[in-house]
């Protein structure tokens, strides 16, 4: 049922003239408080000279705080004569302290006329309270005073009081109504709150694709809209690129309302489901998530986690705090990106279909482009500089124009270089293996390129190790989030590549090193220590953590009887056994 008809009913039932109960049943956040109170602000009050009271059942601890809510509602709202009765009953018995629940009892049912009274929250009832004795009550409202009442509830959420309500609710309620709003039903109600991004119609579309009605939700998106208000005038002329970036805060926040941990379902949907050895054990929560993701597919997933504003969003996500002038540039770049392609494409159209535009003038007008361009190769999905399209245009330029193939090669060889040694984490993302984004096809280019990949990877390894403190922070990295309030993961995602090349790295750490770290360093033996008390990590990091282990075993019979003791302490509690003698 639509809001518009649940009005209609609510407004022709309530202005009868006859005692009634109806329930409004629907589930968390669809705004079903706030529907009512929208509803009785104008349709019942203002209309029809109905005065409500509002009965939150969250809070209370007996029924007589109830009856007394309901007791001070209708005294205030109540005619004349009822605040005339009320202060007569206090001078003509001044010495007896009359309990203000009891005075429900006392009101005649005419000072029940035109009062509408609503319980809400009946699934945050508290234990202390029966809900039998809510249900009597309401009985009582209805029967004995004539009274109108509305009951507002999920009962999907009534949890052990779910059989109790379905025994009472035949004989108890007259309308039983269920409120589950359109998605556009739902945003209208907080479009006044949206400031920014007005005229695009990409949330009500999103809304509508993704049947999201939550009004937590929807309030959570528009605060995130508002938040980046301050690069719509940078995109308005740019609908391309708009519609990527408030299309990717829409998602995200979308995403981090219905999640603890922005994180963790990052590292979820991290996790790669390509390999069948893989006994992948699927999260229905993180993949209902994963579904509110444009394109819902495996490829737009990895699109969408490579895209280059997620880090800033995650980042907002934990802090709610935007370095504008950064997502500013990300911006920029993405404008001149788009602009490249539209170039492209013009150009490419021409090539295609005009008979009057010569080869050799498309040859002449995309290399000019690629060769002011080609350094600012991307890592993105439709842009005019992404590595699928520029390696697609220099192969393109070569089969054209066969004279100049080597420079064309040699130039993107160089392009393709400078792209390796900037991005190597997303060179070496397992996620993206067997995919139409596997950086495997940069390598293919090229028979140099995968040597001097594995030149950078082990340039950038020695330089992540070749100091303690780098050493302590990349354990860290590790160790992070593994013990405390954060559940482990299991081994199935360590072994999928959640440590990326931190295993390697550190295994390539000498006994003589780590000896030098332990005696002279009580940070990094604290997180030598957490490293061997994690089950978890005993298959990923194995080599690493025996080289731990024999150093451990050699100071455990030191001489030194400090060394021996410490030793044999953290080798007592490690749950890594393998070839101790402790």
């Amino acid at each position: 049922m639509s809001t518009a008809n649940l009005k209609k009913r609510l407004t022709n039932i309530l202005t009868k003239d006859e005692s009634v109960v109806i329930s409004i049943n629907g589930k968390w956040g669809v705004g079903k408080t706030y529907f009512w109170h929208k509803f009785i602000s104008y349709k019942i009050c203002f209309r029809h000279k109905n005065k409500t009271a509002y009965i939150s059942l969250f809070g209370k601890e007996t029924i007589a705080d109830i009856r007394t809510d309901i007791s001070l509602q209708v005294i205030s709202k109540g005619e004349e004569n009822l605040k005339k009765f009320v202060k007569s009953i206090n001078v003509e018995i001044p010495f007896i302290n009359i309990n203000p629940s009891a005075l429900l009892t006392l009101f005649k049912k005419q000072d029940f006329k035109n009062i509408v009274v609503c319980f809400d929250d009946f699934e945050r009832l508290s234990p202390s309270i029966k809900l039998e004795e809510v249900l009597g009550l309401i009985a009582e409202l209805k029967e004995q005073k004539e009274c109108k009442v509305v009951m507002i509830l999920n009962e999907g959420e009534l949890g052990g009081n779910k059989e109790i309500f379905n025994k009472y609710k035949e004989k108890l309620i007259d309308y039983e109504f269920s409120y589950d709003p359109k998605p556009s039903e739902s945003l209208e109600i907080l479009q006044d709150k949206l400031t920014a991004f007005k005229e695009c119609e990409l949330l009500p579309k999103y809304l509508t694709e993704h049947k999201i009605n939550n009004i937590r939700v929807i309030s959570r998106i528009i605060n995130a809209l508002n938040d980046f208000s301050f690069i719509q005038t940078d995109i308005q002329d740019a609908p391309e690129v708009e519609t990527e970036i408030v299309s990717r805060i829409i998602e995200v926040a979308a995403i981090n309302a219905q999640t603890a941990s922005f994180d963790e379902f990052i590292e979820y949907a991290n996790l790669p489901r390509t390999d069948e050895s893989d006994k992948f054990k699927e999260n229905k929560k993180y993949e209902d998530l994963l579904s509110l993701i444009e394109g819902k597919d495996y490829w737009n997933r990895a699109y969408f986690l490579k895209n280059d504003v997620i880090p800033s969003l995650r980042e907002y996500c934990q802090t709610s705090l935007i370095d504008e002038q950064s997502f500013k540039k990300i911006i920029k770049s993405k404008i001149n990106n788009q602009s490249v392609w539209t170039n492209i494409q013009t150009i490419n159209k021409k090539h295609s279909y005009d008979m009057s535009y010569g080869k050799d003038q498309y040859v002449s007008e995309l290399w000019k482009i690629l060769e002011k361009e080609g350094s600012k190769i991307v890592i993105a999905k439709d842009t005019g500089l992404s590595r699928d399209y520029f390696i697609f245009y220099i192969k393109e330029l070569k089969d054209l124009d066969d004279k100049n193939k080597e420079q064309y090669h040699n130039f993107a060889f160089k392009c393709l270089k400078d792209l390796i040694q900037d991005n190597l984490s997303w060179m070496q993302s397992t996620s993206l293996r067997g995919t139409p984004e596997d950086p495997q096809r940069i390598l293919d280019f090229d028979d140099r390129l995968p040597d001097y990949y594995e030149q950078c990877i082990n340039t950038d390894n020695q330089n992540s190790i070749d100091s303690i403190e780098k050493i302590i922070n990349l354990m860290r990295e590790v160790n992070n989030g593994r013990f405390g309030n954060k559940p482990k993961i299991l081994m199935r995602e360590v072994n999928n590549g959640r440590f990326g090349n931190k295993p390697k790295i550190l295994s390539k750490i000498s006994q003589k090193d780590i000896k030098k770290y332990i005696l002279n360093n009580a940070e990094y033996l604290e997180e030598a220590d957490v490293f061997l008390r994690d089950d978890a990590l005993t298959e990923e990091f194995k080599e690493y953590m025996e080289n731990i282990i024999s150093v451990l075993n050699e100071l455990s019979d030191s001489n030194n009887k400090n060394h021996a003791f410490k030793a044999k302490e953290i080798l007592k509690y490690s749950t890594y056994k393998h070839n101790t003698s402790v």
